[in-house]
């Protein structure tokens, strides 16, 4: 995963990082997980604190972002003894304004004697049962070919708004930052209604635990759409039925113009 997303930290300016994604990484264009992933792998470097995980991040989705360089710039707002809060803007080459703004939260492990979690993980095959599906039949994304999809529920259905389905990346071993990966689902409970073009606006992601298997179990619901906006929330499980990451989403719905 690293390889197709450099990284790396400017010298001259502290808090700056120039980066790189590859179009193995786009669907059109860079899909929004993936340049979110980008931007939490910077705000880790800038905290040099390798005591912190990222508990949440919410990013909106200013323009547009083709593969090629970047810029991200970190500002951490403030740094806690176990907690830190950050923002950064990451912008593409040669643009002064950002295409994407992001703020998170980093946090260390804290002792709790309250703990509970009122969802459960749904009852599905496991990924071997179920058979690989590419995200379109008819249009080939570079996406797809860093990432295995098998969808078990919910699709090819105009009376369903919830689909479940197993994914992993090809490349890379699982970690919380990857989950952002698999966060930018929204538009695929939404298409069942239709040709739609689903655009995301806003996408905030609340990091649970550190997937144990490579295939991550995606929840995902359409709670609202109408006025042309889509919002709802995905759950992120792992192989075991652990909980890894909560999410909500907000998107732009277009009528896809066809031929």
């Amino acid at each position: 995963m690293e390889v197709a997303t450099q990284l790396g930290t400017d010298p001259a300016q502290p808090g700056r990082f120039h980066a790189h994604i590859s179009d193995d990484w786009t669907i059109v264009h860079v899909f929004g997980g993936v340049s979110m992933y980008i931007t939490l792998r910077a705000m880790r470097e800038a905290l040099h604190r390798d005591d912190l995980l990222p508990l949440s991040c919410t990013a909106m989705f200013l323009a547009p972002i083709p593969a090629g360089p970047l810029t991200i710039d970190v500002d951490i707002l403030r740094a806690g003894r176990t907690t830190t809060q950050l923002t950064a803007d990451l912008r593409v080459a040669d643009q002064t304004s950002p295409a994407l703004h992001m703020q998170a939260i980093f946090g260390a492990t804290r002792a709790a004697e309250l703990t509970y979690a009122n969802v459960r993980c749904p009852d599905v095959p496991r990924p071997n049962e179920i058979a690989v599906r590419r995200h379109s039949p008819v249009v080939h994304f570079n996406f797809d070919d860093r990432t295995e999809w098998r969808p078990i529920s919910g699709l090819d259905d105009p009376h369903s708004t919830n689909v479940l389905a197993w994914e992993r990346l090809q490349v890379g071993e699982p970690d919380l930052l990857s989950l952002a990966l698999h966060s930018d689902v929204l538009g695929l409970a939404v298409e069942q209604q239709g040709p739609y073009t689903v655009l995301s606006l806003e996408i905030a992601i609340r990091f649970v635990a550190i997937p144990t298997t490579p295939w991550v179990l995606q929840e995902i619901e359409a709670w609202h759409v109408a006025d042309g906006y889509a919002t709802g929330p995905a759950r992120l499980w792992d192989e075991s039925g652990r909980l890894c990451a909560i999410v909500h989403q907000t998107a732009q719905v277009r009528p896809m113009h066809t031929s």
